[in-house]
Parts: structure tokens; sequence; C-alpha cells
């Protein structure tokens, strides 16, 4: 490293006045990055090695009685101060953080618009702080659940130090939020908190009953009845063949089974976010959004009401709730449903909400351009979270297919013929019984036919984590070699994020009022990765 040059990098960040940085001598400089202070000068350079890969490096010149903050690989000297020279670690992360807080995680609740962005490669967030910039709503950068930790062999440190990181090298002042996604024990949240997590996601699932569900009316009353006297007398009294009017014109109606089916149900799941509420939520200051969504069944209407309520009654309100709405949410395409029921439905699902101080999340949002007009309207006066996470894998082999069309066959063959790996993860429609684009079928010619066929979406999107850790003989398969064309072409990847993700803002925003215009006024009309 030219630590001459680097210096005199700093002396001429140091003279402009204006705080205009565009037109530094150097451009190895990421101007967005660069952060004066009195005398003091940090930004990032970005270096490209010999096979065209951007490497970054810190540069911190800051007086050398405080700089020993910092864990250099080089040093220079100058008068008082020192120039250093450092990796983009947890322990430079934390020298920044000290001298500017906003390259931590902050609250959602002053944010009426809050946007989920689940990194799950990790080199995501860069383009997207760059797009998120003056739209007014906050991005979640840091959401992995455990299983795409374990699947991507990621940690939460790492999810969050690459979120953090890019952060400081965009400039990104604004706030953003780092979620501790999909939790089920008291020992996942701990670790999403203890790396500095300022939000968690209660994945309730495992103290839903869904099987009460399917219970016949004699077998729904007698394990109802079994409850102890003071319990049924509890539950009856407060709801049973009671309306509760939650906005005007929308009234939520109590059955008995209405009533019985959201007790034996739901109540467990209750209690148990009532305890990570005392336990970790209010210690520790976190955000906290509730899902009731990873059920087989959708959320109705008495489901939802019963759950606040009984929150509410616990003294607990979160910041947001998912339910599972009306419809279709699969992975990695759009919304299969009756766009007219969800939208009636949803009416009542944000009006129990709005009743009780929470705004609603909507899970598996990546692609769900068909409802997102409909959310962002009636949504408007009080606020949304969606979610999304696969969209970025997904743009991500756009890139491959465009680069290396062979390499993209081969994966798809790849997920195609091991595709029951994953049928206990996800649901989706997608089979290889016919359904699917055959291997055989595809070519050169139609690669890029695999990133717009919806099957063909979901059979990639569900096998990201068997196509990166595949390993023959001591040695990754695919990774490496995934990594290294998609490094290659950030810039391309860039492109794709921001046009897919613009796409979902405008429409939850009213910029656009259809999925057809969205896809019209943002779809490349020519192959754009021949400009990259």
């Amino acid at each position: 490293m030219d630590l001459q040059k680097l210096l005199k990098d700093v002396k001429e960040i140091l003279s402009i006045e204006d705080g205009d940085y565009s037109k530094l001598a150097d451009k190895e400089v990421y101007a967005p990055s660069i952060q004066v202070d009195r005398r003091n000068a940090y930004f990032v350079i970005h270096q490209k090695n010999s096979e065209g890969i951007t490497e970054k490096h810190l540069v911190v010149y800051e007086n050398r009685l405080t700089a020993t903050d910092f864990d250099a690989t080089e040093v220079l000297r100058d008068d008082d101060s020192t120039l250093i020279v450092g990796e983009l670690n947890e322990t430079n992360n934390k020298a920044l953080a000290t001298r500017f807080q906003w390259i931590r995680p902050a609250s959602r609740r002053n944010y009426k618009y809050t946007f989920g962005l689940g990194d799950r490669l990790g080199n995501a967030s860069n383009a997207h702080l760059r797009l998120f910039k003056g739209r007014g709503i906050m991005p979640v950068l840091a959401q992995q659940s455990i299983r795409e930790l374990m699947l991507m062999h990621r940690t939460n440190t790492d999810v969050f130090q690459s979120a953090s990181w890019a952060v400081f090298e965009e400039g990104f002042t604004y706030g953003w939020g780092a979620d501790g996604d999909h939790v089920k024990t008291p020992y996942e949240v701990d670790y999403a908190v203890k790396i500095g997590c300022s939000m968690i996601t209660l994945d309730c699932t495992e103290e839903i009953h869904n099987d009460v569900v399917n219970l016949d009316e004699s077998e729904l009353d007698k394990r109802f009845n079994s409850l102890d006297p003071d319990q049924i007398k509890y539950f009856n009294d407060a709801y049973l063949d009671k309306d509760f009017e939650v906005a005007d014109g929308v009234t939520v109606h109590f059955t008995k089974k209405d009533l019985e089916e959201s007790v034996l149900t739901f109540y467990d799941a209750i209690l148990f976010a009532e305890g990570i509420y005392t336990k970790f939520v209010v210690p520790y200051n976190l955000d906290f959004e509730i899902s009731m969504d990873e059920t087989p069944y959708q959320t109705t209407p008495e489901n939802h009401f019963f759950f606040a309520s009984e929150l509410n009654k616990q003294g607990v309100t979160p910041v947001t709730m998912a339910p599972r709405f009306y419809g279709e949410f699969q992975k990695a395409i759009d919304y299969i449903g009756d766009t007219e029921r969800f939208e009636r439905e949803y009416v009542v699902h944000e009006s129990i909400a709005e009743h009780f101080g929470y705004k609603l999340s909507i899970h598996s949002g990546s692609d769900k351009l068909s409802v997102y007009e409909i959310i962002g309207r009636l949504s408007k006066k009080h606020g949304w979270h969606v979610k999304t996470a696969g969209t970025n894998w997904l743009e991500a082999l756009r890139v491959i297919a465009h680069k290396d069309p062979d390499f993209m066959l081969e994966l798809y063959k790849f997920a195609y013929d091991n595709l029951d790996d994953v049928k206990a993860f996800y649901v989706f429609n997608a089979q290889t019984n016919g359904t699917a684009p055959k291997p055989a079928d595809m070519n050169k010619n139609n690669v890029m036919d695999l990133l717009d066929n919806d099957d063909a979406r979901q059979v990639l999107h569900t096998m990201y984590g068997s196509i990166m850790n595949l390993k023959h003989n001591f040695h990754y398969v695919y990774r490496d070699k995934f990594w290294n064309t998609l490094l290659k072409n950030q810039d391309l990847y860039d492109a794709y994020l921001n046009i897919h993700i613009a796409e979902h803002l405008d429409l939850l925003q009213g910029v656009v009022k259809t999925r057809a215009e969205a896809l019209e006024k943002y779809e490349p009309k020519e192959d754009i990765s021949k400009k990259f």
C-alpha cells in the first residue's frame, strides 16, 4: 500500500470545505464513505486485484493518542497524527461506532415505513442503501433467520458486520435496522441481542398448535372444556358472542368455534411471547415483531384479534405483527390468490393492528408485486413493514446466467435434480414432475428464461444452501466459482438488485399503481449486462 499517496489523499480531503469529494484526484478513494471530524479523516478505498475483484480497506487519519483504537495492518506517522490502513473487521467497526453512532442499528419505532432486506450473500447492502437514500423508508439490512444462517454457513456477527460496513461505506446516516429474524428460542434471541440487533422477529411456530383447526366440533369442545374452570370462565366472559369494533364499520365477532380455536391454537404462543418480551425486549429496548405466519393455515380476524388482545392485557405491544394473510406468499414468485378478497381481509387486519397500536408486517415479500399497491394504500396512514430476502440470491444468479451461461445451466440441473433436499423447509408449487422446466430443454439461448419462469425461480431460490455448500473431495463444487463470477461483476449485480427492489418500493409508495406499470418502468428493454 502506498501510504504517502494515501496521506496526500487525506490532505486533499481536509482541504475541501464544501464537503463535495466527487472530484478527488485518487479515484480509489470511495467518496461516499468519507467522514471528516475536525482534523481527522476516515474513508474506505476500493482497489481492483489481478482478477478484477474489488478489495476494500479502511483508512483512518487521527490523533496518534486515539488512533490506537484501530486494528492496523500498516501505519504512517505524520506529526501528531497517525495514518492507519486496516481491514473491514469487527475491531475497526467497533472503533468507528464510537465515533459515528449511525453505523449502529436504530429502533424502527419512529419510522412509519420500514423494509427488510435479507442480504443472504452479504454483498447487496451497498446497492440497497444507494436506492433507499431519499425514499423515506428505513432499511432493515441485517435480517437472516437461523435456518438461513445454517444453510449459508454464516453467523449473526457476519451478517451484522456486513450491514454495518455497508452503512459506513455509503455514508448512510438516516438510520437502519438489524433483525434477529425468526428466532424461536430464548437461546436464539440472546444470540441476536448480544451481537447488536435492534429488533427481533419472534417465530412462535413451535408454540402454535396447528392441529386444532382440523378438530371436529365435539373434539374441539372436549379439548376446550378440559381447561381449568377459571380459564374457561375467563375466555367465555371476555370473548364469547361478543362484537369488537376495531374501526368504523369493521367489527370482529367471536362464535364458540372462533373462540375455542383461537385459545387452543394460540394461547401458548401468547404466553411465550410475553415471556420473551419481559426477559429480552424490555431490558434491551428491542423492537419486537411477532410472527404468526409460519403456519399452514390463514390467520382469521378472530385469531388475530385474540392474540393482540391477550398480549395487550399482558402489557405487551409489539412494533409489528405478521399474520398469515389470505392467499399464498410463496417464495420467489408473485402473490397467488384473489387480490380483491385479499384487500377486503387486509382492511380488517390493518384495523386490528391500528386498534392495538402496532403495524402489520408482510413476510415472504419478495416479488409480491400484485398486492403491494393494496398494502401501500391501506397502510399509508399507519405505516408498514415488508420483509424480502430471496430476491438477492436470484438477482445474483441473473448475473451468473449472463456472464457464464454454461455454469448457470449446471447450477439449475443440480437444483432440479436435488429439489427433495428442501421440501421440508419450504412450501412451493414448483415440482420436477413436469411443471418446472427440464434441464435437458435449457440451453445458452434460453437460459435467461430460468429467472423469469415461476417454477424455475422457486427451484433455484429454495436450493441456495445446497448449491453453495455442495462438496466433493474436500472442496466446494460451486461456491468458489460462483463468488469469483459474482464479485467480478458486482456493478451488474448492484444494478439488477435495485431494478427489482425499486419495483417493490414504487408500488408500496404509490408511485405506480400496477405490477405492469412497475415492470414497464424498470425492467431493461435491452441486455444491460454488456454495459458492465
